[in-house]
């Protein structure tokens, strides 16, 4: 994330939850600080720095509802603000600071989604002027008004349970049966199975989206998009093994912000090792799933997770899902003493059901097209019906989206492993 914006940072800076500031000279500093008190908040709020250093914390937190950043050093003030607008999301209100006197530029920067444009030097009246001016929020056009997608993540709490299958096959039906158009991101760059489990080649350039921010764009997310069906599209990668692959919390926050407005819901499955990195993205996210088996093991770490996602601030519902349950019990604690441990009720219950899934994995398909009468698609039908809050299954069709439009443009026609 460094390098993004040119001032520096301050790594013991702490984001607050209802308002920041960023300025970079004394004086605006400790005016900004006697106005931030003044509103009850701490003077830790206002920090000496630029957008950089506000960057650098949304890697690991979610944004403010009201940010002041100083955008003097900066070459192109209208960029930055736009980009800054990108990384935050539409909840938070931006009010950039300046010591430019300029109407062109004031028009720039609200054109590039702040909600005011101060001029240095900052005084009482101006920022209650700023406040009011974010509590009114930027005028929305009847585009970005727009329903946004809902944000589905699962997190296995331990490797080979079935989280990727589990995901996976809750966002088939989704979209086949409850007829919403559903991205399925997996997150797993080098292991990944969802493009695979479904006979298909992955898409290309997700790699270079993931790496940093400023490479979203709808030309890269659409050629790293590969579409199942008019509903169903999948983003995934097969990268080299030996090579590492860095994934940015802020280039996903970008990604996912370009495409909410173009899906129902997205469906994110997560690996693990990365959560320290995707701070931003689990405090965001609507619905949080932890998929553990019935094991000790399983309930030291879906503990671990899920107080890890009260601390980052998780605003989200999150659930717990058992896998891979065996009438038998063989390997497993009882549920009783799985959900005393885990101290809440788990949300659901897959069943072991090895038949199933082997015909699944070798014909490509998912287990609602093959199996949707087994127990195990029952239970993942539940699940789908819970985490897009749908009571029923509803009638209409809902139409293919934007980016499998764009997707089929770009990539010509979907070539189908196993396919003649």
């Amino acid at each position: 994330m460094s390098g993004l914006f040119s001032s520096g940072h301050n790594d013991e800076a702490v984001m607050h939850g209802e308002f920041m500031g960023f300025v970079l000279d004394d004086e605006s500093l400790l005016s900004l600080r006697g106005w931030a008190e003044r509103q009850g908040y701490p003077q830790a709020t206002v920090q000496q720095g630029g957008p950089d250093m506000f960057a650098q914390l949304l890697e690991s937190a979610a944004p403010p509802k009201m940010v002041i950043v100083d955008i003097d050093q900066q070459a192109d003030p209208a960029a930055v603000t736009a980009r800054i607008i990108n990384l935050c999301g539409g909840e938070c209100r931006l009010v950039v600071v300046g010591s430019k006197n300029d109407v062109t530029l004031y028009r720039k920067i609200l054109g590039a989604g702040a909600v005011d444009y101060l001029v240095k030097p900052l005084t009482p009246d101006l920022l209650n002027q700023a406040l009011a001016a974010a509590l009114r929020g930027p005028a929305v056009s009847n585009k970005q008004v727009a329903k946004e997608a809902r944000v589905v993540v699962f997190i296995g709490a331990r490797g080979g349970i079935g989280t990727s299958t589990i995901s996976l096959n809750t966002a088939w039906i989704m979209a086949h049966e409850l007829d919403r158009n559903v991205a399925l991101f997996d997150l797993d760059l080098h292991f990944g199975t969802s493009s695979l489990s479904l006979d298909l080649d992955p898409g290309h350039g997700l790699r270079d989206i993931v790496s940093s921010p400023n490479r979203v764009d709808a030309l890269m997310i659409a050629s790293s998009i590969v579409p199942e069906s008019d509903n169903l599209s999948i983003l995934g990668a097969e990268e080299a093994v030996d090579e590492v692959t860095p994934i940015d919390g802020a280039a996903i926050a970008a990604l996912l912000k370009e495409m909410k407005s173009n899906f129902d819901v997205i469906v994110i499955d997560l690996p693990r090792h990365i959560l320290a990195s995707q701070k931003r993205l689990l405090a965001s996210a609507h619905e949080v799933v932890v998929v553990s088996d019935l094991t000790l093991a399983g309930i030291r770490d879906t503990l671990r997770i899920k107080n890890a996602l009260t601390a980052i601030g998780c605003s989200g519902h999150i659930s717990t899902i058992g896998a891979r349950v065996s009438p038998s019990g063989s390997g497993q604690v009882t549920r009783a003493i799985f959900e005393k441990g885990i101290k809440n009720p788990i949300d659901a219950a897959i069943p072991e059901d090895s038949a199933s899934l082997t015909t699944a994995s070798n014909s490509g398909k998912a287990l609602g097209a093959i199996a949707p009468r087994a127990a195990i698609t029952k239970v993942m039908r539940e699940l789908a019906l819970k985490l897009t809050n749908t009571s029923e299954q509803p009638t209409g069709k809902t139409p293919a989206t934007f980016w499998n439009k764009i997707a089929g443009d770009v990539k010509g026609k979907v070539e189908r492993r196993g396919k003649t």
